[in-house]
């Protein structure tokens, strides 16, 4: 699997492509200012529980340090994970 990054404008999704080439999930987001404003982090439920909404949380997080970003998570995934890591309190 693969995560891509979709932008239009200030709104951006990383969606986790499979080897079909289809969506399984997705992480959306805002971009205000110097922040990223995650409100969504979604995984097809058949694909639940192999980690795949963490990866697309660090894909997120290295999206952020890349561009200088803080993160505010009004998604309750990401908001839990970041909680949990503090590897990735930098980002917050």
């Amino acid at each position: 699997m693969k995560i891509e990054l979709k932008k239009n404008g200030n709104n951006g999704v990383f969606e986790l492509i499979d080897d079909q080439n289809f969506a399984v999930g997705e992480l959306t987001f805002l971009q205000r200012d110097q922040e990223m404003i995650i409100n969504h982090t979604g995984v097809n439920p058949s694909l639940r529980g192999q980690g795949l909404a963490e990866k697309l949380v660090l894909k997120a997080v290295e999206y952020a340090r890349e561009h200088q970003l803080k993160i505010r998570p009004f998604c309750s995934y990401v908001s839990v994970y970041i909680g949990r890591h503090p590897e990735v309190q930098d980002v917050v």
